[in-house]
């Protein structure tokens, strides 16, 4: 769920493992609803690194040199605002525009992403014309980056061990069992701040920001996670909600076996995708002529990598390898189809290494508290039997890719659990998504797995505004080339063809 990329309000294990809440604030508090503004504090290597300075370095530079941080006091329950408070990191990059500027708030999903510096990112790639217009702000969301971090060490660093080719009811059983000890152990550690962590509170926070700001109107761009904030943002304050753009939208339906199974049905289709483009280049891979054949020919392949494993000295070739290239993505495919076809050679694919995932930049997410948000907008099963009952389901409805773990956060490290394990139900269902005043666009990549096309399509049938579909299988990031220039149109208040929507090919 890594929208673009990539943790407190609990704090520190023990020796004995028992996590303990952070310690409250001392002192007097800022007032609910106080924007202090300070000085920028250093950014971490993981935040130089995703949001551009290595790519753009004399851009992120400049931008940053222009940056204003503060922080914003809110409740930690927006139900009890005499309550505790929390202080939310904030950044503003003002605006190069010669008008009067508004703000634009950002947020680059997870959930559990650190956005602060998200503006600086956004001015230094291809939507950097939106300075000109309005002073972009970036906001950890509460329980991310300096926002009160909340982490819970017992349960981002359970480890779920080798994974077979698929796990036993046994296997998946103690991998459940184990997280929600481990997640029971956090919140009982300090039970309201934990259910704090939702989306509800999230979008409280925007408007708290908004009015901190004296905005009249909050517009908002969100990829992923992102744009359910977005949407409850909207619901919730409608008349406060300007200009929205929501890119890779996640479905309306909250239900998290809905959600694991709209995830797998898109990979399985892509699959089909990939088979049909392979049998139109029989030529140069030679896996078949026809999707069929191809289908039966990889399938054959991933049988025989299951029960004897191409052990060579690059690495060792077994079914988590062949999953990961039946997967490809569209803009992966020479390559995935290039080691299939060694494989089926019984030779290593070229290059050496063995597919599994390599070290990757210092991560930017905030394990437990992006489990906690999302967990806090999904209806999920309370049970481990109605959790393994689906993944059941799943592997016959979809035998390609059914066994693997699905691409979205809610499902867990083990196929069959989740990770909302052991966390409390939201005493408050989720909101339902609804219909605003102020200008929508929804952006979805085509071809996409992690948010499918249909449920953005199902978003706007519940919101209105206009649907862009984007003719790529990419996640969020912004679009590239024609369709960039029409999203960033939209925000910059273009009318006509550049937020009419319909199919852009970038």
């Amino acid at each position: 769920m890594a929208g673009v990329v990539l943790a407190g309000l609990l704090a520190g294990a023990c020796a004995d493992g028992e996590v303990r809440p952070q310690a409250a604030a001392t002192g007097t508090p800022s007032r609910t609803g106080e924007l202090t503004w300070g000085t920028c504090p250093e950014p971490s290597e993981a935040e130089a690194q995703v949001w551009g300075a290595a790519e753009h370095r004399p851009a992120y530079a400049r931008h940053a040199a222009r940056l204003r941080c503060g922080t914003l006091t809110v409740p930690v329950d927006w139900a009890a605002p005499q309550g505790p408070r929390l202080e939310l990191a904030v950044a503003v990059l003002p605006s190069t525009g010669d008008g009067p500027a508004e703000p634009l708030a950002l947020n680059p999903g997870g959930p559990g992403v650190s956005g602060r510096l998200m503006p600086i990112g956004i001015a230094s790639g291809r939507a950097r014309a939106l300075l000109d217009r309005y002073d972009l702000v970036g906001l950890d969301v509460r329980g991310t980056g300096r926002s009160g971090p909340a982490t819970c060490p017992a349960a981002e660093s359970l480890d779920a061990g080798p994974q077979p080719a698929a796990p036993t009811h046994r296997t998946a059983r103690a991998y459940w069992d184990r997280l929600t000890q481990a997640h029971t152990t956090c919140t009982e550690a300090d039970p309201t701040r934990v259910t704090s962590l939702t989306t509800t509170h999230a979008a409280h926070d925007l408007d708290a920001l908004r009015r901190a700001l004296r905005a009249p109107r909050l517009h908002y761009y969100g990829v992923s996670w992102g744009t359910s904030l977005g949407i409850t943002y909207r619901t919730l304050f409608p008349t406060h909600s300007g200009r929205m753009l929501l890119e890779s939208v996640i479905s309306p339906d909250p239900d998290l076996r809905g959600l694991l199974d709209g995830v797998t049905r898109a990979r399985e289709q892509r699959f089909e995708h990939f088979t049909g483009w392979l049998a139109a280049r029989s030529d140069r891979y030679g896996l078949g002529t026809t999707a069929d054949g191809v289908r039966t020919r990889l399938l054959d392949l991933r049988e025989r990598l299951t029960t004897r494993p191409l052990r060579t000295s690059d690495g060792t070739y077994g079914r988590a390898e062949a999953d990961q290239y039946l997967d490809a993505e569209p803009s992966d495919r020479a390559g995935s189809a290039a080691a299939l076809a060694a494989l089926a050679r019984g030779r290593a694919p070229a290059g050496g290494g063995d597919g599994k995932a390599r070290a990757a930049a210092p991560p930017l997410v905030a394990p437990f508290a992006g489990t906690a948000l999302l967990c806090s907008q999904v209806t999920h099963a309370a049970s481990f039997a109605e959790q393994w009952s689906a993944y059941g389901e799943r592997r016959t409805a979809y035998p390609v890719l059914g066994a693997t773990r699905p691409m979205f956060p809610g499902s867990g490290e083990v196929p069959g659990t989740s990770t909302c394990a052991g966390l409390p139900t939201p005493e408050r269902p989720p909101v339902e998504p609804g219909r605003a005043g102020g200008p929508l666009l929804l952006v979805a990549h085509r071809d996409e797995v992690i948010t499918p096309l249909p449920w953005a399509r199902a978003m706007r049938a519940r919101t209105g505004g206009t649907l862009l579909v984007v003719g790529d299988g990419e996640h969020g990031g912004m679009a590239g080339g024609e369709c960039a220039g029409r999203v960033v149109g939209f925000l910059a208040g273009a009318e006509g063809a550049a937020v009419e929507g319909g199919v852009c090919e970038p």
